[in-house]
């Protein structure tokens, strides 16, 4: 994971990419077990750059609005 957490470096700022997140803290009923690696995207562009990392890493992306 240290891997995919430097490319995200590249676009997306430190405190908005988190690892081993609980998903309690990003969801209404509080449960959720811990996300390898959370980001919270800003833009279109920033959003596109994440998909483009976790596709090519090979890891499974699931979007929490």
């Amino acid at each position: 994971m240290q891997d995919v957490y430097e490319l995200l470096l590249n676009k997306i700022d430190t405190e908005y990419i988190k690892l081993n997140e609980p998903m309690s803290n990003h969801t209404s009923f509080r449960i959720g077990g811990p996300a390898d690696i959370f980001v919270k995207v800003w833009t279109i562009s920033e959003l596109k750059y994440v998909l483009d990392v976790a596709k090519t890493s090979g890891l499974p992306v699931t979007i929490v609005r």
